[in-house]
């Protein structure tokens, strides 16, 4: 059993933590957890070699001094009722009390006095940090340093290395305690004061009504916003009525009856609206789905592409495209069977199942392998957008994000600590019969709210609110629409997600070869959700698919505070040269990178052409995901302007070319008229994201992130592809850099291809080669683990989280998720590449103390690292067509802490706030008297 239960996943409200205490002299009793400064008795302070004294009780200040003591008796009282009301961040506190106390001292000339004031701060910012920490974890918004950043860690660590280690180079005592997880100083202050007074606003939005010329011909999906048809693959025109052939098949030649090989290949009947493979007319089941190599001929151990095995295929008794499947096998079907066509399962594929569609289409349409084919006036990549034509009256479940409650903070420490809560029905002028002020941040946005009112009638006003029932959460507005007007509750950050055409979007997930590829899910025979084990690459669709769903979404542009673009550059790539229609040769000289920076190109001028929102901030507000190998150093140097969101962080400070081992993903030869010089990731702009990692009954069960150190033997552990020198290891040399096959050679746990060990092998140091298949368990039982890249990003840093290993970071100059906002080493070590060969001894110098700290920081975060929104989301819709979802979901939805993309809504919020590019004087901070800053205007009735 577990020795600790995290804050992460305590029932403890939010925002009622415990209140820290003030530590005492070594003599006094240490007060229980929660007590405030005022159970205390009198405390005077005096420099005596460091110590802190107390007076013993009733004593009574004596000599001049008397006033100078009554005085710091007062602040400490004041310090303990500002610390109870907890609600505008210790370090603003800490820095108006030092400025009180200053003035003070020099107001009466008394040096000596002030000094002792001076340590008397000292010692309350003391007890603040570890107080927070002994009553079981800091709780929301209160400044923490873990004990493994304590002064004595940072001093063994460097004593091995002076530059091994950020956890020794950088102390972690600045850190702010925010939702559980610790942040830099700067953001986490930020929102420990700012984020709870500034998160909710009511905006007006239209329901669009624009219709789309001959209502798409059927083949597409009407944007009512734009009156623009959304066609499916192989369709385009303004009417979706072209017709655009998809061949599966290069030219064929003598020597290739059906063309040199391609992923798309086909002996049988090409569909060329998706260059898919089936048997076709003239078969018993012209809709059973063909997969290569079926079909061909296999001669010595291999198929033989230049011949079609036509027996194999429609004999007329026993061929795959005829046989019956009641009957079974009759034969040896070689290379047949295997479904990778999305929708088809069983023996001979024939099988119809759910396919996947981005958030399965909101339950508002009908899905076709990524192409959701909306009804009821919906519209969107996902059918979640309302218009005018959409009914109001349907009673369905809500399928969006789980309501959450809103806390009133502005009234400040004068209506004490309490929480208001509001629920997200409440209308605007409701709001303001309540004294609450519905901010907003632009004055134009006050203008549009008064056009919008000036149309309605007193009796509109007044009426209580009635949501449709039948709109996901996130769209339902707070009042019966009124025409084409509606209002509704929404969180900043407001973010606007453009609706592209299926080019840069769906068309890559209903083309696809392969169903594993650019999916997180997939569906079983019985239409179970299936959660993809083999794609690292989900944390577009993850992302996307929560935020088609979440309160931030808006579909007024004009109050979005950024822009989501929607390009499937992940998908894009896995597709490159899978058919004719997608060769990489010639333009792009057969490399993928090029060919997804080209797709990016064409929707950034797709937007500049059919929105003004890009060029009004030359890109500085939008959003682009870039989940491949090496991130978003490929990225066209106009869309660089933007947020990358990626798994590669490198800087350039230390690797400043292509890192990957593939070729065909190298980056180099994108021209420079295209990409520019820019580095693959800005930190001063950039967010580094988690790769996904799909849920884990088991790791839900068992909580292997909480197997405490008690019970993790082993110092050490990686296990992965060491290089050309192992089993299965890659050939290139520059594999990884080169790290892993250093960590290797030094470290080696197993024989490589010559019988030899680590140099500095150790039994307590694990360095294997995989396939390793008790790998969660190898995690769960060791102390750090190492993250080491492969080509570009490897998702071990998630492993490590997940599993309550303290992750153990070589990569110089490549920062990992959210390293750029919070506290690394409070849970992390980052040893250089130099200093490999010291890996064991800098991590010998922790003390179980330290290891025990970083640990328990360490089960405070990891829920960032995982995609729980669209994973919840999922289990709702399963729930809402009565289908049973496995029991791990209600042990998911009972654990507390934000997720991955809760993460980036606070980093952005802060963004939205503090960029210095949004306001000519500079950054933004809220006020601490919880008044609107000088860039909102209160929206008033």
């Amino acid at each position: 059993m577990p020795t600790f239960l995290p804050p992460l996943f305590s029932r403890r409200p939010a925002l009622q933590p415990a209140a820290p205490t003030l530590r005492p002299a070594a003599t006094a009793p240490i007060a229980a957890p929660g007590t405030s400064f005022r159970a205390f008795q009198p405390i005077t302070f005096s420099q005596r070699g460091g110590a802190i004294a107390e007076s013993a009780p009733g004593a009574q200040p004596r000599g001049p001094r008397a006033a100078h003591v009554a005085r710091v008796a007062l602040l400490v009282a004041v310090a303990g009722a500002l610390i109870a009301c907890d609600l505008w961040g210790l370090q603003l506190w800490n820095r108006d009390v030092a400025r009180v106390a200053q003035v003070a001292q020099v107001a009466q000339g008394d040096r000596k006095g002030q000094a002792e004031s001076q340590v008397m701060l000292q010692a309350v910012e003391e007890a603040m940090e570890i107080g927070g920490d002994r009553g079981g974890g800091s709780g929301e918004g209160t400044s923490h340093s873990s004990p493994g950043d304590s002064s004595k860690r940072g001093s063994s660590s460097s004593s091995s290395s002076s530059s091994s280690s950020s956890s020794s180079s950088s102390s972690s005592s600045s850190a702010v305690v925010y939702r559980g997880a610790p942040w830099k100083a700067d953001v986490g202050t930020w929102l420990v004061e700012c984020s709870e007074q500034f998160l909710d606003v009511t905006v007006g939005e239209a329901l669009f009504a624009q219709a789309c010329p001959g209502n798409c011909s059927s083949n597409g999906v009407c944007n009512h916003e734009l009156g623009e048809c959304r066609c499916r693959h192989g369709y385009s025109g303004p009417d979706c009525s072209q017709l655009h052939l998809h061949q599966c098949n290069l030219p064929a030649s003598p020597e290739w009856p059906v063309g040199p090989w391609v992923a798309s290949i086909c002996p049988a009947h090409c569909d060329t609206a998706t260059a898919l493979c089936f048997c076709g007319n003239g078969t018993r089941f012209p809709h059973r789905s063909i997969t290569h190599p079926c079909g061909f001929v296999y001669r010595n151990h291999d198929f033989v592409f230049s011949e079609v095995d036509t027996d194999l295929l429609f004999h007329a008794h026993t061929g795959y495209c005829n046989a019956d499947p009641l009957v079974g096998f009759q034969r040896d079907y070689t290379g047949c069977g295997i479904c990778e066509v999305d929708g088809y399962l069983g023996p001979f594929c024939d099988t119809r199942v759910e396919t996947f569609c981005l958030n399965q289409c909101s339950l508002h349409g009908t899905c076709h392998r990524g192409y959701c084919e909306c009804s009821d006036g919906f519209f969107g990549i996902d059918c979640s957008l309302p218009s005018a034509f959409s009914p109001q009256a349907l009673f369905t479940m809500p399928h969006g994000l789980p309501r959450r409650r809103l806390l009133d903070r502005a009234g400040g420490c004068s209506r004490g600590a309490q929480t208001q809560v509001k629920q997200l029905g409440s209308s605007p002028w409701e709001q303001q019969q309540q004294g609450e002020p519905v901010p907003t941040r632009h004055r134009a946005r006050w203008a549009q709210r008064q056009a919008f009112e000036s149309t309605e009638t007193e009796q509109q006003k007044q009426g209580k609110p009635v949501p449709p029932r039948h709109w996901a959460q996130w769209a339902r507005p707070q009042t019966k629409p009124v025409g084409s007007r509606r209002w509704v509750r929404r969180r900043w950050p407001l973010i606007y997600i453009y609706d592209l055409p299926g080019e840069f979007t769906f068309h890559h997930l209903e083309a696809r070869k392969i169903r594993a590829y650019c999916t997180t899910r997939l569906y079983g025979m019985h239409n179970e959700t299936l959660y993809n084990h083999f794609q690292l690459y989900g944390m577009e669709v993850a992302v996307l698919e929560s935020l088609l769903a979440s309160p931030q979404r808006t579909t007024n542009a004009s109050a979005a505070d950024f822009f989501f673009v929607p390009v499937m550059g992940g998908c894009i790539t896995a597709r490159a040269d899978d058919s004719p229609s997608t060769s990489m040769q010639g333009k792009f000289k057969n490399r993928r990178s090029y060919f997804a920076a080209d797709f990016y190109q064409r929707a950034l001028e797709h937007i500049r052409s059919a929105y003004p929102y890009w060029n009004s901030t030359g890109g500085r507000d939008h959003i682009w995901t870039f989940p491949w190998d090496e991130g978003a150093c490929s990225a066209p140097k106009d869309v660089f302007n933007g947020i990358m969101l990626s798994h590669w962080g490198n800087t350039m400070a230390a690797h400043d070319h292509s890192t990957t081992a593939y070729l065909l993903d190298s980056w180099h030869d994108i021209p420079t008229a295209l990409r520019g010089r820019h580095a693959c990731f800005d930190p001063l702009k950039d967010v580094v994201m988690p790769a996904f990692k799909p849920p884990s009954a088991e790791h839900l069960r068992e909580r292997l992130w909480l197997n405490p150190v008690e019970n993790r033997r082993r110092l050490f552990f990686f296990g992965g592809n060491l290089g050309l020198n192992f089993t299965h290891g890659r050939p290139e040399a520059n594999y990884s850099m080169g790290i892993r096959q250093r960590v290797a050679l030094y470290f080696a746990s197993e024989p490589n291809r010559h019988g030899q060990l680590g140099l500095l092998a150790q039994p307590d140091v694990v360095v294997q080669p995989g396939p390793i298949y008790d790998y969660a368990v190898q995690l769960s039982q060791s102390r750090f683990c190492g993250v080491l890249p492969g080509d570009g990003f490897s998702a071990r840093m998630e492993d490590s989280l997940l599993h309550g290993c303290i992750p153990v970071i070589v990569q110089d100059g490549i920062e990992l998720p959210f390293e750029n906002f919070l506290d690394y080493p409070s849970f992390t070590v980052r040893v250089a590449e130099a200093h490999i060969p010291n890996l064991v001894t800098i991590l010998q110098s922790f003390t179980d103390d330290q290891v025990r700290a970083m640990q328990r920081a360490a089960s405070r975060v990891w829920m960032r690292w995982f995609y729980r929104a669209a994973v919840l989301l999922e289990a709702g819709r399963q729930r809402a067509q009565g289908k049973e979802v496995g029991e791990w979901v209600a042990d998911l939805e009972g654990m507390e802490g934000d997720d991955a993309v809760d993460t980036l809504m606070q980093i952005l919020h802060m963004k939205m706030f503090r960029d210095a590019w949004r306001r000519q004087e500079g950054p933004i901070m809220c006020s601490r008297e919880g008044k609107v800053p000088s860039n909102i205007v209160a929206m008033s009735k």
